[in-house]
């Protein structure tokens, strides 16, 4: 099969990961924030739970020699904890991360198509553009080599598949014990309201996420990429599409799937609607994908990049990288909405 159709199945992956978020009210920013907003801490199993889902598949097929194993580097604790911090701390300024931002825009949500060329163009500054020195100096400040892959005690599959076990149990038991007991009526029947409207459960959803993230490396791969999800330098890659002529590759596509599977869903789920932001929101949401742009490059990903790929492929950047992710929304969610110093209205 030619290369340019798996290339093309980028905006497929993206289509129906935007649609499985949406169907679940899925995203990683509001878990991690409502954790501490609303005592909710069973949110603690959502994502741990994709990435055991992730990494099973993921080295059953390196183990396979169906795809090859992840390509590990020496990274900065300084630099990725950094902007791992900014990061967490822009997504809850927007109210939700980057991933969200595109969700926005399919939703019709104009706070979305403010976010993501403020986010992309930010990110730019920071990879390619004036501040591309200030990230090169800063990735030589405390450098450590990515070892954890290599020094695990026992084989990544077992560790995977371990893990993966326990996370089905809990995710079986916060079904069982957070479910509502009710259900609000729909305004369609059959497979428009199943498909469309109804929401999902979480405890679903994030095993088909799981499962759809590890094929997303298989396809990548078919596509001449060694790579998951990403959505940093493929929003880039779109910038310097248009300003450079550079062509676009799998993982461009995918983010592009995002905003279209949000659109299919909201439409069809008789959610669109144009919604005009006040000012308030635009302001914060200016700075915050600033924050996120600038942070997602110093940290080398995001919420998708590390927290939810590289940490299923025992990468200790992307681990160490989480930690301060889920720092920055704590830290933000304490001063900012526990602590209301300022507020969106």
């Amino acid at each position: 099969m030619p290369k340019e159709v798996f290339i093309a199945s980028g905006i497929v992956f993206g289509i129906v990961f935007g649609f499985l978020l949406k169907r679940s009210r899925f995203c990683a920013a509001g878990l991690t924030r409502d954790m501490l907003l609303e005592n909710r801490w069973y949110n603690a199993v959502y994502i741990p739970a994709i990435i055991m889902m992730e990494a099973f598949i993921y080295f059953l097929m390196v183990g396979s020699d169906v795809i090859p194993g992840p390509k590990t580097a020496d990274f900065s604790l300084f630099r990725i904890g950094l902007g791992s911090l900014m990061f967490g701390i822009g997504a809850v300024l927007c109210n939700g991360c980057i991933v969200s931002s595109l969700l926005k825009c399919g939703d019709g949500r104009l706070i979305g198509w403010i976010s993501v060329p403020i986010f992309t163009l930010s990110a730019y500054t920071a990879k390619g553009g004036w501040l591309a020195s200030t990230t090169k100096s800063l990735g030589k400040i405390w450098s450590v080599p990515d070892t954890l892959l290599a020094n695990l005690p026992i084989s990544p599959i077992v560790l995977a598949g371990v893990g993966m076990i326990i996370m089905l149990w809990a995710l079986r038991y916060v079904y069982n014990t957070t479910k509502l007991g009710f259900t609000i009526p729909g305004r369609y029947t059959g497979w428009r309201h199943i498909l469309f409207e109804k929401i999902w459960p979480k405890e679903m959803v994030v095993m088909l996420i799981g499962i759809w993230m590890a094929l997303g490396f298989l396809f990548s791969n078919w596509a001449g990429r060694n790579g998951g999800f990403g959505i940093t330098t493929p929003l880039v890659s779109w910038f310097e599409f248009f300003t450079a002529g550079k062509s676009l590759g799998w993982a461009s596509l995918f983010v592009l799937g995002i905003i279209i599977g949000a659109f299919i869903t909201a439409w069809l789920g008789g959610e669109f609607s144009i919604v005009k932001p006040r000012l308030g929101p635009i302001v914060l949401t200016a700075i915050g994908s600033v924050l996120m742009g600038i942070g997602a490059v110093w940290a080398s990903g995001c919420f998708i990049g590390n927290v939810m790929v590289g940490t299923a492929q025992f990468s200790m950047k992307a681990w160490y990288s989480t930690i301060f992710i889920v720092s920055g929304v704590w830290l933000a969610t304490f001063i900012m909405i526990k602590m209301r110093t300022f507020t969106r209205y």
